[in-house]
């Protein structure tokens, strides 16, 4: 065998092993759809999904007005609608309508759709509502629970509806939460995507939260009494959600559920009725009225990603510029224990601490902020507490984890908050501090 030919077949297996290991990943769309489909009680609430291929394309389209193509892992949906013998695409950018039956299935594969392998389903076009449901367990080993409700609209006349179908709905995704949850013991947190039409309930989509998610996260922390109040309020992104929070607080805090170094978070603030204002690293734009904000927050962000709205917290801040405490925990000889921190004071003009102007101590901070009522005796403790109880309630959830670095933000007023944790923690920014003492503690626990 030649080597060009060796080095195609090789080439050709790799691709086959990974479109196999993309279809037989227990959180891909289509082996939800056969996990759940093989339980009757729970079958009827599915939609008829299949691989796409141009067979199932036009299989579908003569059963159904509109059908949508989605990725088996991922957040882009393509519709396609067959009326008046016109066939119109419509994907995140696009609108493409006269496309003749022959060219539609090469259009669609040169054109539309990005990723490699895809599912098709009929399209719920008169649902009176849509929900997120989020439901969550501690562990593997315990039961699911309901969490919350997400609206993403509904009618007068929906809202009426889904307030008669409401325990047949929790009924319905908690056993849906059991079947996913046994082959993804890693998962926690599932938020389902719930429709109502043709007399039915029926279960759209559905996400799986695992452990790096902000989603998940946050439920872990605001069902422990002990932790509760000092998590912002936090919702999953919808229009709705969106509306809610500009309302009730001015300003916003926008971010992806998966998502490091402060990637893809925005602050979004309602400045009048009249003038809205949309922040993400250095720049800033205005909006005119709240649909054109979310025009643009859909497009930009949430047809990427999963998003979640959080209250923007009205950090301490030295000369202007926001700060929070970063705060490694470390698990060494059983016990939790807090091995460092540093104060991180976000650059001019950005509004999050991932784009850093200087690290401090926290005595160093605290000196700097001139709070008269703050002393490092008093709070630090606190901090800690905090931090320690935070890492004992994660560990709950993944067992395997010996170092957490919180961040942690607190206002003039000493009040503390936990922005979140992150299991991977930059440890560097410890090093550039001039003492290296703390720096060589973490090290050393992490050796243990």
């Amino acid at each position: 065998m030649s080597k060009g030919n060796s080095t195609n077949r090789i080439e050709y297996n790799k691709k086959n092993l990974r479109e196999l290991i993309t279809l037989t990943a227990s959180n891909s769309r289509i082996v939800q759809y056969n996990i759940l489909k093989s339980e009757e009680s729970l079958s009827k609430h599915l939609l008829e999904t299949e691989l796409f291929s141009e067979t199932t394309l036009f299989k579908f389209l003569e059963k159904y007005a509109t059908v949508v193509i989605k990725p088996v892992f991922g957040i882009e949906e393509i519709c396609v609608s067959f009326e008046n013998n016109t066939f119109q695409i419509t994907s995140k950018h696009n609108v493409t309508t006269a496309i003749v039956k022959e060219d539609l299935y090469h259009h669609l594969v040169c054109n539309e759709i990005k990723k490699k392998t895809n599912i098709i389903q009929p399209q719920k076009l008169q649902s009176p509502f849509q929900y997120y449901i989020t439901v969550h367990r501690k562990s593997a080993s315990t039961e699911w629970s309901f969490k919350s409700i997400t609206k993403k609209y509904h009618s007068f006349f929906g809202k009426l509806i889904y307030l008669y179908l409401v325990q047949k709905i929790k009924k319905v995704v908690i056993r849906a939460a059991q079947k996913l949850g046994e082959s993804n013991i890693d998962c926690n947190t599932i938020v389902f995507d719930i429709l109502f039409q043709d007399g039915e309930v029926w279960i759209k989509d559905i996400v799986l939260h695992k452990r790096n998610s902000k989603w998940s996260q946050y439920q872990v922390f605001n069902t422990l009494f002990a932790l509760s109040p000092y998590v912002p309020e936090t919702e999953l992104l919808t229009e709705f959600t969106l509306k809610k929070f500009l309302n009730k607080y001015n300003e916003v805090i926008i971010k992806p559920c998966i998502g490091r170094n402060g990637l893809g978070i925005v602050k979004v603030s309602k400045i009048d009725p009249l003038t809205y204002e949309i922040h993400s690293d250095r720049k800033k734009m205005t909006r005119s009225n709240f649909d054109e904000v979310y025009r643009y927050i859909k497009e930009k962000y949430l047809s990427q990603k999963y998003y979640l709205v959080q209250h923007k917290l009205p950090l301490a801040m030295i000369n202007d510029c926001p700060l929070d405490v970063r705060v490694i925990t470390q698990k060494c000889n059983s016990e939790w224990i807090v091995t460092g921190k540093l104060v991180k004071v976000a650059a001019r003009e950005f509004f999050i601490t991932n784009a850093v102007q200087k690290l401090l101590t926290l005595e160093e901070a605290i000196r700097d902020l001139n709070i008269s009522h703050l002393t490092i005796n008093e709070f630090e403790p606190k901090i800690d507490k905090i931090c320690i109880t935070a890492a004992k309630q994660l560990e709950v959830h993944n067992p395997e984890i010996h170092i957490i670095g919180f961040d942690i933000g607190f206002t003039h007023e000493e009040v503390i908050w936990i922005i979140e944790g992150n299991y991977k923690p930059d440890l560097s920014m410890f090093n550039m501090l001039e003492d290296k003492t703390v720096y060589k503690n973490i090290k050393k626990a992490k050796r243990k």
